[in-house]
Formats: C-alpha cells, structure tokens, sequence
C-alpha cells in the first residue's frame, strides 16, 4: 500500500516562529515550486519591506521601480527617460510637465508619469500624469467613449 502525501494546512513561519494557516503566507505563482507557501508570512514580509524602505528611502527608485518597469512593461528606466524626452518632458496628452495633478510629491517621493499600456496587447503607449491617467481609465481604455466626450465638450 502506497502512502499518500498529506499536505499541511498550516506551517511555521523562520522570523516570527508561530505556526499559522496557509492563507497567512503568500503561494507560489510560477517557477518550479508552484503551488507552494513561501518561506515567510505576509505579516513578516510586510515589516521587512516597511523597515528596508524606512533604513533606506533611495530603494524604490534604485532596486523596485526598474524592476516594475521591466516586470509589468518589458522597458528599462533608459526606455522610460527616452519616452519622456521624446515626449517633450511631459505627459503624452496634455503635456504637463509635472506628474501630479496638485502636488509633485507624493509621501516624500518625488512622483513619476505612469507607464500607459494597452490592457489586451500590453504595448505600451506612453507616459501620463496622473489626471490623464484615470480619465483614461474611468474611460475604461475605450476610443468611442473618449469620442463621445470629446463631442460633449465641444458641444
């Protein structure tokens, strides 16, 4: 009789060292351990994050924010800078100059002009402020809604 593998429904976390349910670790969304808890809970991971971010306030825009940008847009931090010069050093529809709509910073950061993509092909688009941005997405990414705006404004 061969033994079946019983998969635990809780796990000890190494930081904090309390055993917890499954549902309090994140789970593997790709690679060779698919399907699997990560080492640590969320609730760890969240401190360490917060603490990095706090011990060292140049880590988003040295190690998070070129990552996000290869991630999510397949472009590099040059790609972003040279969209943004050839976009004359503003947002691609209103050509703002500052990313905000009132304010250039943001928490302490400095704010930067979102990546706009195309939800269905991922291409990306350009660089927005962030007005533009959520007019295009309460627009819901669709060119007949913008027209119809468009023609309601002029009227």
């Amino acid at each position: 009789m061969a033994l079946a593998l019983v998969q635990r429904a809780e796990k000890t976390c190494p930081k904090c060292e309390v055993v917890k349910s499954l549902d309090e670790f994140t789970i593997r969304q790709s690679g060779a351990r698919t399907g699997q808890a990560v080492a640590h809970c969320k609730t760890c991971v969240t401190t360490a994050h917060v603490d990095r971010r706090k011990n060292d306030p140049t880590i988003y825009r040295r190690i998070e924010w070129p990552s996000k940008l290869k991630r999510l847009y397949g472009i590099t931090v040059d790609d972003y800078y040279a969209m943004l010069e050839q976009q004359g050093g503003g947002c691609a529809i209103c050509e703002a100059k500052i990313p905000g709509m009132r304010h250039y910073k943001r928490n302490g950061r400095i704010e930067m002009f979102h990546v706009d993509h195309c939800h269905s092909t991922g291409k990306v688009r350009g660089l927005l402020c962030g007005a533009c941005n959520r007019a295009i997405g309460y627009l819901r990414d669709d060119p007949i809604l913008a027209l119809r705006v468009s023609q309601y404004l002029i009227a």
